[in-house]
């Protein structure tokens, strides 16, 4: 397979934006995730890839809970400021509404479509990702009229 056609083939998987938030040793972090998908009905489970030299899969593997935000249309500027690496935004979730998660109490966005308080169950090395394996402990939704907010609908498009 060309480069080419991989990439065209994988801009055309419907991608949505999420944030992943975490605290840990009374520190709060947020980024944005797209490569997120249930993995199991029961337990119900889902799947997250984190770049390998990003803060967050430290912290997430520290405070072994993490929640998964769906992120609602409109919401474009969030995901931006989320998905700037932490090196360049130190504070980038100052500012951001949350409230604690019932289960562990890290951050929820309290303006999220809906979240999913998650148990980390296990990670798996993936190239230049680590996947990690979340049990969903709790879910609450925030927006229920809202739509989930989309690569695609955010004016972005997957490098591939």
């Amino acid at each position: 397979m060309t480069d080419a056609a991989k990439q065209t083939v994988l801009q055309h998987f419907p991608y949505g934006l999420y944030a992943l938030t975490i605290a840990h040793g009374g520190d709060e972090h947020a980024m944005t995730a797209s490569w997120v998908t249930q993995a199991s009905f029961e337990p119900p489970m889902v799947v997250v890839a984190v770049e390998n030299t990003s803060r967050t899969i430290g912290l997430m593997r520290d405070a072994r809970h993490f929640v998964v935000n769906v992120l609602r249309d409109g919401q474009r500027d969030l995901a931006g400021k989320l998905g700037r690496p932490s090196a360049n935004a130190p504070q980038k979730s100052k500012g951001i509404k949350t409230k604690p998660a019932p289960t562990w109490g890290g951050p929820i966005l309290a303006d999220a479509l809906g979240w999913l308080e998650c148990r980390l169950v296990a990670t798996l090395p993936a190239g230049d990702h680590t996947v990690v394996l979340g049990e969903i402990v709790e879910g609450g939704v925030e927006h229920a009229d809202a739509l989930p907010l989309t690569l695609r609908q955010a004016g972005l498009t997957y490098p591939g």
